[in-house]
């Protein structure tokens, strides 16, 4: 908690400087500018911009001298304003929202909205376009800074929690207890460091070394976790879960650089060993695969870890190009949410022009933040809306009547200006930007006047959003959830479609690792719709999906890695196959084969890697049968 203070303290500090700095070089008329300036540096961080540096800095140069050029020319005509705003904001609602990641339309979209609601003179154009260029420098600056070495720093940091909390999960299952937080944490930093890998690829597509190394390291924790999950199973519980403790401290310290006992694995050895247990020695397996990957790592100097290989051409279906062009139609949920927005805030836009309605930006900004990609997710936005701005309306009379001085006043707009990077839940949020706003307004107006207007002008914009949202392209959550468990099955036939090109062909082992590292942003996608509407046995969905993706990634490996006998390879290669092309009751005959071949096998590593895709094989039949069901979560 004291951490927590402390940084959001700082953060907020920061804010307040860096807004009265920009304020001194550009003017107050764009002192809001530099509001959507933090806003984007702080949501891009997340994302590493440094890997095509020049690439992001012309794209975000380009969108804001274009939103500042067509935001200055749509407060000069309102019927010239139709067209401009509706292109401006169909960018941002289609550019900036995403089927996996993160949106960012939130910075651009208020962006556009501040300069259309601040007009200014056109002598005074080129110090707010400079404004605006000045934000991209700032964002990569930011970039840099943050991001420099954000694969080797950050990465690490996650490699370790895991080994961190796969110790926690020894202890828990040494004792009987519930495992179901440490495992939640588990997964959580397995899918941060593949999103920061899957952030780092070169044009999109290529991995440096290193990426490809660590999501490698990544899959075989994954496996680790996998294994432990089924730990009943095994004999002589306390010796295994002593030696798996001592082996995952070694993995620590490999990462950290620090040296490690050449006696590595002795004890889980002869554990193996003496039990014939196949259970150890898929752990033994997975461990040792495991060091080669890390020794791999430390062998490898800084600049060839960088090293990215583009030796293939990128498939059509990997370029950015293709997915813009394949998700525009009105089938895509960026399409529908981007006509929406463009449409809606046009329409408020000219309706405040039109009736010069000196308060009507409250009503642009109110539809800007109740439209929403899903309607399910505009409906609650709707009545948090109101209710926060409600209450915030009433936070601001009475304290707004309590301190009367200009003072007091401002001191309270900076208070609850600091609450807001406390608040999570979107009521909060609301509550304190109204009290931030009317007390902002107050200042130089009737502050009984300024309340009752915006509260009206809020409600107005609600309401209007309330039947835009339902007659406008309307998207639901369920057909946007359907769409991602289809999106999450095709990607898994995908992965085994490309390992089994591998075999031939060694040359899309970028494709095998970006279908790979995207899984974790889809199984993400599909948990976050869920906290609106609950889809049903989604848990046990995800983990089968999450074992079929680990397992074929594995299967990857082993044949990179020449772990497994060829004759074995030919075998498995062949059952892919023949699943491409199978229906669920030839899948049975498959498996039924893949048993009996797995009984004449010797080599217990191949025996191993057996076992895993007949698992494969087994949980690709069972959620190719999994349909969507959805209802709407209990409040």
């Amino acid at each position: 908690m004291k951490k927590l203070i402390i940084s959001k303290t700082l953060l907020f500090l920061f804010i307040i400087v860096f807004i009265m700095g920009f304020n001194s070089v550009f003017g107050t008329e764009n002192s809001l500018i530099g509001v959507t300036i933090v806003i984007a540096m702080l949501m891009y961080l997340e994302r590493d911009l440094t890997v095509n540096p020049w690439k992001n800095f012309f794209f975000l140069l380009g969108i804001n001298l274009l939103q500042g050029i067509f935001g200055h020319l749509s407060t000069m005509n309102l019927w010239v304003a139709i067209p401009l705003n509706f292109i401006s904001m169909f960018i941002v609602g289609y550019f900036f929202s995403f089927n996996l990641k993160k949106p960012l339309y939130i910075a651009f979209g208020l962006q556009y909205l501040f300069i259309l609601t601040t007009p200014i003179a056109t002598s005074d154009l080129p110090l707010r376009l400079l404004a605006l260029a000045s934000g991209a420098v700032i964002v990569m600056l930011t970039q840099f800074i943050v991001n420099k070495d954000k694969l080797s720093k950050a990465g690490n940091k996650h490699l370790i929690t895991t080994c961190n909390k796969l110790n926690e999960k020894l202890d828990c299952i040494m004792v009987g207890k519930d495992c179901s937080e440490v495992n939640k944490s588990i997964e959580i930093a397995i899918k941060e460091l593949r999103k920061i890998i899957y952030y780092r690829r070169f044009e999109g597509y290529y991995l440096s070394q290193e990426g490809r190394l660590k999501l490698k390291i990544s899959a075989c924790l994954e496996k680790m976790y996998m294994i432990l999950n089924r730990f009943d199973e095994v004999e002589y519980k306390s010796e295994v879960i002593t030696a798996c403790k001592e082996e995952l401290e070694n993995v620590k310290q490999l990462m950290e650089k620090k040296p490690v006992a050449s006696t590595s694995l002795q004890d889980l050895r002869e554990l193996g060993a003496k039990t014939k247990s196949l259970y150890i020695n898929e752990i033994v397996n997975t461990f040792e695969l495991l060091y080669d990957l890390i020794y791999e790592v430390q062998a490898t100097d800084k600049k060839d870890l960088n090293k990215v290989e583009q030796i293939v051409e990128i498939p059509t279906n990997f370029k950015s190009s293709y997915n813009h062009f394949v998700n525009f139609n009105k089938n895509s949920v960026r399409f529908t949410y981007a006509m929406r927005l463009g449409i809606m805030i046009t329409l408020a836009a000219f309706i405040t022009d039109y009736f010069q309605l000196e308060l009507g930006r409250w009503m642009i900004f109110t539809l800007f933040s109740v439209t929403q990609p899903y309607s399910e997710q505009a409906k609650y936005r709707f009545s948090e809306r109101v209710i926060g701005t409600l209450i915030g309306a009433v936070i601001f009379g009475i304290l707004f009547s309590i301190f009367t001085d200009a003072t007091s006043r401002s001191m309270l707009i900076l208070v609850f200006g600091y609450l807001n990077s406390y608040a999570v839940a979107y009521r909060n949020i609301v509550i304190t930007v109204t009290v931030c706003a009317l007390g902002t307004a107050a200042l130089v107006s009737d502050p009984n006047i300024v309340t009752i207007e915006r509260v009206l002008y809020v409600l107005i914009g609600v309401v209007i959003g309330m039947i835009a949202n339902r007659t406008i392209f309307p998207h639901s959550i369920q057909k946007g959830t359907t769409a991602l468990v289809q999106m999450y099955k095709d990607t898994s036939k995908n992965l085994m479609e490309e390992v089994y090109k591998y075999f031939d062909n060694k040359a899309n082992s970028h494709s095998i690792n970006n279908l790979f590292a995207i899984t974790s942003f889809i199984e993400d996608r599909i948990i976050l719709n869920n906290e609106t509407m609950e889809l049903k046995h989604s848990a046990q969905f995800l983990e089968k999906q999450r074992k079929l993706n680990n397992g074929i990634y594995e299967l990857f490996l082993r044949i990179q890695r020449n772990k497994i006998d060829d004759v074995t390879v030919k075998l498995i290669l062949d059952d892919i196959h023949q699943i491409m092309i199978s229906s669920n009751e030839d899948l049975d005959k498959l498996v039924k084969h893949l048993k009996a071949a797995n009984n004449n096998v010797i080599r217990i590593d191949d025996h191993i890697v057996l076992n895993d895709i007949i698992g494969i094989f087994e949980d690709f039949k069972k959620n190719s049968r999994y349909h969507v069901e959805l209802k709407p979560r209990k409040a």
